[in-house]
């Protein structure tokens, strides 16, 4: 048996994500005097406002997507248990959590595992992206590789 799903039903979690990471970004960036560390944080806080703004136009412009009621409750399920209480679920939690960071470092520690989970999260939503726009919806996953590499290049660079 089938359902339909509305685009923002399928991609309004994503773009909530969106949404935190960039509050956190932004708070962190303002929060160290490290020209390196704001630019960096700064450049993620913009690829988090570019990526919201992809998943608000699939969110329009998908049509409603029809998915088997059972799949699509396994999904549903699985992302629960992989977002629960991981992602900053709001930006309220993004901003505080960004001004609890106490170094850089620990930023920098937040800051991958909310990509790391971000990309666990988009791995699953690209079973459901269709497929008009699941080449743009795969850039999004490597830009979140991408991600969690420059971070941890320089999380390297400042524990040494």
């Amino acid at each position: 048996m089938g359902i339909l799903l509305s685009g923002e039903e399928v991609f309004g979690l994503a773009k909530e994500i969106e949404k935190s990471g960039h509050a956190f970004y932004k708070t962190v960036a303002e929060s160290f005097e490290s020209p390196e560390l704001s630019e960096l944080f700064e450049f993620l806080a913009d690829e988090e406002i570019a990526h919201f703004r992809f998943f608000d136009r699939l969110a329009a412009q998908a049509p409603p997507l029809a998915v088997d009621a059972d799949e699509w409750e396994e999904t549903r399920a699985y992302i629960k248990a992989t977002t629960d209480g991981r992602f900053f679920s709001g930006e309220e939690k993004a901003i505080r959590l960004a001004r609890d960071a106490s170094d850089p470092a620990h930023a920098l520690d937040i800051a991958i595992g909310f990509e790391k989970d971000t990309l666990l999260y988009f791995h699953e939503i690209l079973g459901v992206t269709p497929a008009e726009s699941r080449a743009a919806a795969r850039e999004i996953v490597e830009e979140e590789k991408r991600h969690v590499r420059m971070l941890s290049e320089k999380k390297r660079a400042l524990v040494g």
